[in-house]
């Protein structure tokens, strides 16, 4: 286990327009902002894209089982920010909802906006924390050692 105390420092208020896309205008509003950590919350709508909703096996190094979905669904999420080899990168885990049916899962780049999406992202501070490739999994784990 790793632990890091910190701060929250500066609070963002993000107003997606319809057709902006996740994760990627969370990561542009972090390098224009120069947020290096946060935490990101978010509601709205979503009318397409790629979930992950778990491993095919449950093994060291696992291969994502992925959904697509179409149309139009309302949209819960909350995420981390933190430094990566490119710079900010979003970890966000979704509830998509559509008449009867829900899906929970890790977004993947191209979560398209339909019409609203309201983001809060709390800026935390006062620790050292990246993301790093682990070697095991093959994923860009939080290393919150200095």
């Amino acid at each position: 286990m790793q632990i890091a105390e910190g701060h929250i420092q500066r609070v963002f208020v993000v107003r997606l327009e319809d057709g902006e896309q996740l994760p990627q205008a969370v990561e542009t509003v972090a390098r224009e902002k120069a947020i290096h950590s946060g935490l990101v919350l978010l509601i709205g709508g979503a009318r397409n894209g790629t979930l992950v909703v778990g491993p095919e096996t449950t093994i060291p190094k696992p291969v994502p089982m992925t959904r697509i979905f179409a149309d139009g669904h309302e949209l819960l999420g909350v995420g981390t920010l933190f430094e990566g080899a490119n710079g900010p990168e979003l970890h966000m885990h979704a509830a998509l909802g559509r008449g009867d049916t829900a899906r929970t899962g890790c977004i993947r780049e191209g979560i398209v906006t339909y019409l609203i999406g309201e983001i809060v992202i709390l800026e935390l501070t006062g620790f050292s924390a990246r993301r790093e490739r682990d070697s095991v999994s093959g994923f860009d784990l939080l290393n919150l050692k200095d």
